[in-house]
């Protein structure tokens, strides 16, 4: 069988499913064809993406790990690339954000607690 290199390595970390890599590996061997490889491959890689990569423990179960701040930055230079103009509106949004969550922080903390009965707590 021929080595699938980076292509086994990527399908083995993101692959959340053992019998598929293996499945795939398999016929890999079959056809012999790399160009096929790679697209059973980056398709895997493209559905497992937001899920983040799977990692082993040695002789223990497969475990998540999470991308969290990689997906960030990814999403980050997409929006960079593709529209710009795209950071006003987000730029926007987290501050519109910010403003409404300090708004209701601030009228939660006039309010005296009640509780199920409808009476006051403290007063």
């Amino acid at each position: 069988m021929k080595d699938p290199g980076l292509a086994g390595v990527l399908l083995h970390s993101f692959c959340r499913d053992e019998a598929l890599a293996g499945d795939i590996l398999e016929e890999f061997e079959r056809r012999q064809s790399r160009a096929w490889l790679w697209r059973q491959v980056l398709a895997v890689v493209f559905f497992g993406l937001p899920y983040g990569p799977v990692r082993t423990r040695q002789g223990g179960p497969r475990m998540r790990m999470p991308i969290g701040f990689i997906g960030v930055i990814v999403l980050a230079v997409f929006v960079t690339m593709v529209a710009p103009g795209a950071w006003w509106l987000i730029g926007a949004g987290m501050a519109g954000g910010a403003v409404v969550a300090f708004l209701l922080v601030a009228r939660r903390r006039h309010q005296p607690l009640q509780s199920d009965t409808g009476r006051h707590i403290l007063s």
